[in-house]
């Protein structure tokens, strides 16, 4: 019998959770209160045609299997506390808790920032970065003040760790703050935002700083975020900031007369580097739409220690257009933009994009509609020559990329309904193409194409959903040609109910669950696939609930190696409390 291995996992909010109490209404709080659900189940899987998979399936794992699992909510004032506990067959190691906690209670316009928090003051300075500090946040009337300190991240303990994280993932123990003011309303508002940031060269113990790639570093980013709405129909708005950011802290200090050096609270450095990144917007709004123009720049080499990823190096202007007709029976909603790099000069390649997408939602009647979308992106890249001869002829095309990605999509529906059956009928066709122009790369042109007609009936008064799904899908990319057709039945009856007073199940659903689908590669057959999947759900004493189900599959793929037919039984029972 194999050994049970128990994964008792207790944690405050699963990955991260954060919690706002108004510390007004704490008197029309339980003091004490506890919700939750427990869940146990099995499962069971064999597989006919192989015998050597009789016992595991990378899709159900090994067999038999089961598990018990409870998620517990504690509240302790509105404060909630989620718990989980899981024993399971499977694991064969002990998974240590991954522990996150935060709460911001607040009272009026005052708020407090305690535990992991995330908080937004610019896209450009802190957005949506965890700290682990504590902070403050007040507005009181059109004034707005916030404030956090603390810790941006644990420095990583296990340096061999290090080799499977990208290279952008903080390495040191990372600490600073981030404060924000500003004034104004929703319409009318300014803000400045600042950030600082450093990393502990000293937090990585028994490890030398020159054997690593990554070096600690140091940020400092301000910006500046405001909106200004005139006549209430055109309005502008804009965030703009400057990151000094240093990459190395522990290299030589320069001795240079920088400007604004005494706000520097790193001394610059080789790694020294100053970028700036902005956005702003205009939009005119009218009777039934409204329409648009941005512009949007990000210096080379611009971070902040405050966001995630963000794209450097790149200059995008967009315009948008979105409206109403026949009283507002159709929209429209269009965009369009073009977008470019090397700002600088001094990278290897010039690349442009086109960006435009546009959406007609029509709605004629209540129960008939048809949406449309297409979109249209192109990009171009040149390899620019650094040093050369000038009287010798250069042909880039070999290394020249001119590729266009288009795609088009269409969805009509239509619900027909009634007292005994209803109709709802919809179909889903979808084109997508890329298109190489470069003469010198043959054979990149990719082309999808998908179908889908969805036809549900429903009889209330029997409490019968029947719903049918016919499927197309067809691929064409390097010379092959990919398609796929299938059918898809689902059926589901609720049995009749008896009064609650005399009635231990409180409902019974049948469930069946069943497709049929054939496979062709460049016009010829590959196989195809049988999959019938039933269930009985039991709903019974008001919080438990019983679920069997079973999962059948005959798979008839040509060189496909392995089992090719497959069942999985399993069944789940549910409490909730």
């Amino acid at each position: 019998m194999k050994l049970i291995y128990l994964l008792l996992i207790l944690f405050f909010a699963a990955n991260s959770i954060g919690y706002a109490q108004d510390i007004g209404s704490l008197k029309n709080q339980k003091p004490v209160s506890l919700h939750g659900n427990i869940s146990a189940g099995l499962n069971y899987y064999t597989g006919f045609s192989d015998k050597s998979s009789s016992t595991s399936n990378p899709s159900f794992g090994h067999s038999p299997s089961y598990f018990l699992q409870a998620n517990p909510m504690l509240s302790l004032y509105g404060f909630s506390i989620p718990l989980n506990v899981m024993i399971a067959s499977q694991n064969k190691s002990f998974n240590t808790p991954f522990n996150r906690f935060g709460l911001s209670p607040y009272y009026k316009w005052a708020k407090l920032y305690l535990g992991w928090r995330s908080l937004n003051f610019s896209q450009f300075t802190l957005s949506g970065q965890q700290m682990l500090g504590a902070g403050f946040e007040l507005t009181p009337g059109k004034f707005r003040v916030a404030f956090m300190y603390g810790k941006f991240n644990n420095a990583v303990t296990d340096i061999s760790l290090y080799n499977n994280l990208n290279n952008n993932t903080p390495l040191y123990e990372r600490k600073g703050f981030a404060a924000k003011i500003g004034y104004g309303s929703a319409a009318n508002f300014i803000e400045f935002s600042y950030l600082q940031a450093k990393d502990d060269s000293n937090s990585l113990h028994g490890v030398s700083i020159d054997t690593l790639l990554l070096k600690p570093a140091a940020n400092q980013v301000a910006g500046i975020k405001g909106k200004i709405t005139l006549a209430q129909h055109l309005s502008v708005d804009a965030d703009v900031a400057g990151s000094y950011y240093t990459r190395n802290i522990s290299e030589q200090r320069l001795n240079l007369g920088v400007p604004l050096k005494g706000l520097a609270a790193i001394a610059p450095r080789m790694t020294s580097q100053f970028a700036m990144a902005g956005e702003a917007n205009l939009r005119y709004a009218f009777q039934n739409g409204n329409i648009s123009a941005g512009y949007r720049r990000v210096d080379p080499g611009y971070n902040s220690m405050g966001t995630f990823y963000m794209q450097q190096d790149l200059e995008q202007y967009t315009a948008g257009l979105n409206m109403s007709f026949w009283k507002r029976r159709i929209y429209l909603q269009s965009r369009f933009g073009r977008q470019k790099n090397n700002l600088a000069h001094q990278a290897a390649s010039n690349s442009s994009r086109t960006i435009g997408n546009a959406s007609i939602i029509i709605n004629p009647a209540s129960n008939f509609g048809v949406d449309l979308q297409y979109s249209n992106y192109g990009i171009s890249q040149q390899i620019i020559p650094q040093l050369h001869d000038p009287t010798a002829v250069l042909r880039y095309d070999s290394v020249r990329i001119s590729q266009v990605n288009q795609s088009f999509s269409v969805s009509p529906h239509l619900l027909i309904s009634g007292k005994s059956l209803q109709h709802s009928i919809s179909i889903q066709a979808n084109l997508q193409s890329l298109k190489n122009f470069n003469e010198k790369l043959n054979g990149g042109d990719f082309t999808s194409r998908s179908a889908s007609l969805i036809y549900a009936l429903l009889f209330p008064g029997k409490k019968i959903n029947i719903t049918n799904v016919f499927n197309y899908f067809n691929t064409a990319f390097a010379g092959n040609e990919t398609a796929l057709m299938g059918y898809n039945l689902v059926l589901s009856k609720v049995l009749g109910r008896l009064p609650a007073d005399q009635r231990i199940f409180s409902s019974i659903t049948l469930t069946l669950n069943g497709g049929y689908f054939m496979n062709h590669l460049n016009s010829a057959s590959s196989g195809n696939t049988l999959m019938l999947n039933p269930s009985v759900t039991l709903a019974f004493l008001k919080r438990n609930s019983l679920q069997l189900m079973a999962n059948y599959t005959n798979n008839n793929r040509k060189n496909v190696a392995g089992g090719k037919q497959q069942l999985m039984l399993a069944t789940r029972y549910n409490l909730s409390f």
